[in-house]
């Protein structure tokens, strides 16, 4: 039974059953899929949404509206996208009736309607509402369609009576569930197998700008920020191993993320610096990714030597140069420009800010993480990013909570899929 890895959505409806899919979750879990929660309206009167989320270590999904302060506003849409596979367990007869007609008055309905994966469905009702004719017919409808049962089964009901429509134990959940994901997982290359598809960045150049920048106050003083340079050393990894020539440009970080196999590494300290070197490696480059978290800011009154500790102090700033900006005005029609917006605060003004920086600065992709968030962001191994692409008709890529070497494919792939766009458009 092979779950490992795979990207498991769980929706829960309101039913008595709904206490087993704790279960569920967590033999999910320890069959080391990820797996993220949906809710049906009713299903909170029988399980809390804490539950579910300490149970799978991700916020839950519980509205299209209310309760989503730590969600984007289209969180089903995301959700749809990064999913394999979807089990609703338990399915009510309710859950199945609006689902086979495309009825979608809440966050799972609404999630299953959106799902383009296999569906597994766990029927729990009692058993004269799954013989009704009008479940059947709902259950044939949906079967047509390619949707998976697993269930009813018959035994002791919560009503007191028995009969069919008990919900199938989660251990055979898992087991039908791991049926529909294996072929999938079985059909997908492994990144490194050998080969020349294995190398897809073959023969391209790609420049990476990573970690902070320091605005020096005296000859000893600076500001920077937390940025550890860990993303743009693993964008660097991972291009490397797809076969392109790399050259990383480092502010101040660990020596660990100043460090390439093959690729050449230029330390630098100050915006201006990070700014010449790159300029110096524009030319030639394919792929440009700016996940440097340059110092906003320059000293307008810097000091000479070491400033004596006297007094009150005033530090006069001023906004520093755009190095993404800058890079972006010297580009050819070929060359695809990877830009990162770390935000704080509410979700759509992180959009708006992120969707004014890829006009503003001109380049193809904007990569948004919340860095108000602990597990995100700056000196962590997880990222989740949000990319808005320049003229593209959907709103934003959604890349979910993953560790930054997985982070880093992806971003990669998304700039070579524009990168060929552009090739075939200019032969």
């Amino acid at each position: 039974m092979q779950l490992q890895n795979a990207k498991v959505i769980v929706g829960v409806t309101g039913g008595i059953a709904a206490y087993k899919a704790c279960e569920l979750v967590r033999l999910l879990r320890r069959s080391k899929a990820e797996v993220r929660v949906v809710l049906s309206k009713e299903a909170e009167r029988f399980v809390g949404v804490l539950t579910f989320a300490s149970l799978s270590g991700n916020s839950v999904l519980r509205s299209l509206h209310d309760g989503i302060d730590d969600l984007s506003a289209t969180s089903h849409i995301d959700l749809a996208q990064w999913g394999e596979a979807l089990v609703v367990a338990p399915a009510t007869a309710n859950f199945i009736a609006k689902y086979a007609n495309g009825i979608c008055d809440d966050a799972l309905l609404t999630e299953a309607l959106a799902f383009q994966g296999p569906v597994l469905v766990a029927s729990a009702m009692n058993t004269r509402m799954w013989e009704a004719g009008a479940t059947q017919e709902n259950y044939a409808r949906l079967e047509a369609r390619g949707v998976h049962f697993v269930g009813p089964v018959s035994g002791e009901l919560a009503c007191g009576e028995t009969g069919l429509g008990k919900m199938a134990e989660p251990t055979e959940i898992v087991e039908s569930l791991a049926s529909i994901v294996e072929p999938l997982v079985s059909a997908v290359e492994p990144l490194t197998s050998v080969g020349e598809e294995a190398q897809p960045l073959s023969g391209m150049k790609v420049l990476i700008t990573s970690g902070p920048t320091r605005a020096y106050i005296d000859s000893v003083r600076f500001i920077t920020n937390k940025s550890s340079g860990r993303m743009g050393h693993e964008i660097a990894k991972a291009a490397e191993a797809m076969g392109a020539e790399v050259c990383l440009i480092s502010g101040p970080v660990n020596r660990d993320y100043q460090q390439l196999e093959r690729g050449r590494v230029l330390a630098v300290e100050t915006n201006q610096q990070m700014l010449d070197a790159a300029m110096g490696e524009l030319r030639s480059t394919d792929l440009v990714f700016a996940t440097a978290a340059v110092c906003d800011f320059d000293i307008e009154n810097y000091i000479e030597g070491k400033m004596e500790r006297k007094g009150k102090v005033s530090i006069s700033l001023s906004s520093s140069t755009d190095i993404l900006a800058s890079l972006a005005q010297q580009r050819t029609d070929r060359q695809v420009f990877v830009g990162f917006a770390a935000q704080s605060g509410h979700k759509q003004e992180q959009m708006n800010i992120a969707r004014a920086k890829l006009e503003r600065k001109s380049v193809d992709f904007i990569a948004m993480n919340d860095i108000s968030r602990g597990d995100i962001g700056f000196d962590v191994d997880t990222n989740e990013i949000h990319v808005f692409e320049n003229g593209s008709k959907i709103r934003y890529s959604f890349l979910p909570l993953a560790t930054k070497d997985v982070i880093a494919k992806q971003l990669i792939e998304l700039a070579l899929s524009r990168w060929e766009r552009k090739k075939a458009e200019t032969l």
